[in-house]
């Protein structure tokens, strides 16, 4: 969805928001507002659009709010905030009490259920018309990435007041939804009489959601398929979530923790000093809000503005983020047949570009250093969170461990979000 288009739809999101079936959040208040839709009113077929960009619009928020947390919850940053609960998390040292991972929750469990319900209702407006529909592609599209990131980031999730679905269930029903919106968007595109610009865009959905099939895929560990999806994407795709400064809702939130006065967010040890233009940092630390040493991440790769020569630039409210593309899709398939010489030569591809010299390892080591050049191709993305958990399975733990680095605090064992009490005490079926 546009930025321009984001205005309009947030003022109406909130109000649809309240009418929605069971969203997974159990916390949300019914309140009376006569300027809201009712349910009724959101089959109207004159809606159908405004079901769609609310579906985006949920999603864009939750992915650049997951991108910040979920950095702090891997070995991407840390804060030292003085806000109790932040520190906690960043600890990786928090109950299910904890706001920020409420707050994580709430907005990824809104964007599921604003994409599952838009689905929901389009096929009431469209009838038979639904299996061949760029509204129910895009919606399904996007309720599959909300389903990815809730399997990558927490230990377990319910679902419209369910029980708790483990990761693997998460990402199985992610599967699901880009299958189904692959069917529904090749279908929208072989109609007679349908644009190119249409054309495009279904064509569009069906790489966002192979690319997101993929990732699922071998993120839950089935390997065969993730290399079948990934092989299908084009080098040069991508997608990006936009971000403007219409509304602090529709800003980039990254840029809340590293602005010039007040910043409070700090690139951790794995990605400091590493003289990478992806990973571009200050050339000197500031004091943070407790007067730690904080080394404030810049625009890395992934961000619109970024320049792989110059003067790196500052993550701003209207960056935008690539959290899809051909780069993506290219790790998958090079990491699902194992340490190869393809994946030797990728891996020299990908240092050439941060403007280090080849390497020639072998097994293990080449593994380790795929793994880095990933790290660092995907910074700030949402990304390492779940690679960090899916390694750890494998035998390999890269989450940080010991001294936090601003005070004397140790780091916990935490290793993904968890279900919040709000959720705990309003869902029936979790226990």
């Amino acid at each position: 969805m546009h930025p321009a288009l984001m205005t309009t739809i947030r003022r109406l999101c909130l109000t649809a928001a309240l009418a929605f079936a069971a969203t997974g959040c159990s916390d949300v208040l019914n309140v009376s507002n006569p300027g809201a839709l009712q349910e009724e009113q959101l089959t109207n077929p004159a809606l159908e659009q405004f079901l769609v960009n609310g579906a985006v619009g949920e999603f864009q928020y939750a992915q650049g709010y997951y991108a910040l947390w979920s950095a702090m919850l891997s070995d991407e940053a840390y804060t030292d905030h003085t806000e109790v609960g932040i520190r906690e998390l960043s600890l990786h040292n928090f109950n299910d009490l904890n706001g920020t991972n409420e707050s994580v929750f709430g907005n990824l469990s809104r964007a599921r259920a604003s994409a599952d319900d838009a689905v929901t209702r389009l096929k009431v407006i469209l009838g038979t018309g639904a299996g061949a529909s760029l509204s129910v592609a895009r919606a399904l599209t996007y309720g599959g990435y909300s389903y990815v990131l809730l399997g990558e980031g927490f230990c377990e999730a319910p679902v419209n007041l369910g029980p708790g679905l483990a990761s693997n269930e998460l990402l199985k029903r992610a599967v699901a939804h880009f299958d189904s919106a692959i069917t529904v968007a090749q279908a929208y595109a072989a109609v007679p009489g349908t644009s190119t610009a249409n054309v495009a865009a279904a064509t569009d959905l069906v790489n966002l959601s192979r690319v997101g099939a993929a990732r699922a895929s071998l993120k839950s560990g089935d390997l065969a398929k993730a290399r079948t999806y990934a092989a299908l994407v084009s080098d040069t795709y991508e997608k990006l979530a936009y971000y403007s400064a219409n509304s602090v809702r529709e800003n980039n939130i990254m840029n809340s923790g590293i602005r010039t006065v007040g910043a409070w967010q700090s690139m951790a040890v794995p990605f400091l000093g590493l003289n990478d233009p992806r990973v571009p940092q200050t050339a000197t630390s500031r004091g943070g809000l407790q007067q730690g040493a904080l080394w404030v991440p810049l625009r890395p790769s992934q961000y619109s503005g970024w320049v792989a020569t110059g003067t790196p630039q500052t993550i701003d409210i209207t960056s935008n983020v690539r959290f899809a593309g051909g780069l993506e899709a290219r790790y998958i398939g090079i990491e699902a047949d194992g340490p190869t010489a393809a994946m030797l030569t990728f891996v020299n591809a990908r240092r050439a570009i941060g403007g280090k010299a080849a390497v020639n390892l072998t097994g293990a080591e080449l593994l380790a250093e795929f793994r880095m050049q990933r790290g660092i191709d995907f910074y700030l993305t949402g990304q390492r969170l779940g690679d960090l958990r899916r390694y750890k399975v494998a035998g390999t733990d890269l989450f940080p461990k010991g001294k936090y680095p601003v005070n004397a605090e140790i780091y916990g064992t935490a290793t993904c979000f968890i279900v919040p009490l709000s959720e705990k005490t309003g869902n029936p079926n979790y226990n």
